[in-house]
């Protein structure tokens, strides 16, 4: 192994890491409503080999099919899928009605969209519920860490674990330190799920294959849990945005308690969120909309009023909070209470993760 100071190791200082964190966002693919499947199987192929090359691998063992048969059955839920998450993304939560309008709005000339109707959507939608939740009769999407704590619990229960409201904390605590993100939205990714899921009753509520006993508050799984694709296939936890650093996902917002902290440029004042459904979080309001590829437009539209989509994996810049205030538990999975000690009330907006 070189040592430290062998002329031979270059050392990435500042400049050149802006450098390279620029080629990277580069390289992430660009956020469009457009009905393009065949990109998009490029993009899951490519850069999500590994999970791609699981759930295929799944598909095929538990359909009983090759795997030519598993990837193009895979690839057409997976093009399906992202269709609908980026026109949430874009366009906020939806009825099946008023989603199905706006994929028609975005059909590919060649080849049209893929659903016939606003019930065929809705069926999808319904069928895919650790991807999209309904609330209200309207469609949103999933945090990404709530898609990743689900499967995690499948594994658990099916490997003999016992998950109830005694051991819940311990388990969530697990699942947070083997969170990938960059260290400035990992303070977000920590309480995402929690976010989704505020309770073991919240999965078994949303996700049909999991059950919960009110007598002992335990979580099972039903005998279907095996067989479940979203369950099973790891590429769900991973679709072609999941990771995007400029993703601004309009169909998920949260409502909390926030300390103004700072004004910088450009127009953009930063808060920390100081209640404990997102302890600590930066928020930040913008003077003028930002778009998704992340830079700002000539003409704003005016203030935001603190109303801001969440961001994937969390905010651009999650610190510790910079209050007397301490933490609160991580992905607590009870019922948030509202603070009382806060002086602003915000949207948290946030980018992941």
């Amino acid at each position: 192994m070189d040592a430290p100071n062998d002329p031979q190791v270059k050392v990435e200082g500042p400049a050149e890491r802006q450098v390279r964190q620029r080629e990277e966002r580069m390289q992430l693919p660009k956020i469009e409503v457009k009905y393009v499947p065949e990109e998009w199987k490029v993009l899951y192929k490519e850069q999500h080999t590994e999970k791609f090359n699981a759930s295929v691998e799944f598909l095929q063992t538990m359909m009983g099919i090759n795997r030519e048969e598993a990837e193009e059955t895979l690839l057409d839920i997976l093009t399906k899928t992202t269709f609908i998450e980026i026109n949430l993304m874009v366009n906020g939560a939806q009825d099946a009605e008023k989603l199905f309008g706006n994929l028609l709005e975005a059909k590919n000339e060649e080849l049209g969209i893929p659903f016939s109707s606003q019930q065929e959507v809705a069926d999808f939608c319904d069928g895919m519920s650790l991807i999209f939740r309904k609330e209200s009769n309207e469609y949103r999407n999933a945090g990404v860490q709530g898609r990743r704590l689900v499967q995690e619990l499948k594994k658990r229960l099916r490997g003999g674990d016992s998950i109830d409201e005694d051991n819940i904390h311990q388990v969530l605590e697990e699942f947070c330190e083997n969170i990938e993100v960059d260290e400035r939205l990992k303070n977000f990714a920590q309480q995402e799920a929690g976010l989704d899921y505020p309770s073991l009753r919240d999965i078994s509520k949303t996700i049909p294959e999991f059950n919960y006993d009110k007598t002992t508050g335990r979580l099972g799984l039903s005998p279907d849990a095996d067989k479940s694709l979203m369950l099973n296939a790891p590429i769900f936890t991973d679709t072609i945005h999941s990771s995007h650093e400029k993703k601004l996902d309009r169909s998920r917002t949260i409502s909390a308690l926030a300390i103004y902290s700072k004004t910088t440029y450009p127009d953009c004042q930063r808060f920390f969120t100081d209640d404990e459904k997102i302890r600590g979080v930066e928020a930040r309001i913008f003077w003028k909309r930002p778009r998704q590829d992340g830079n700002m437009p000539q003409n704003g539209n005016g203030p935001q009023n603190g109303n801001g989509p969440q961001n994937g994996n969390g905010p651009q810049n999650v610190n510790r909070p910079k209050t007397r205030n301490p933490p609160g538990k991580t992905a607590a999975m009870n019922c948030p209470r509202v603070s009382s000690k806060t002086t602003s009330q915000i949207k948290a907006r946030n980018p992941q993760n």
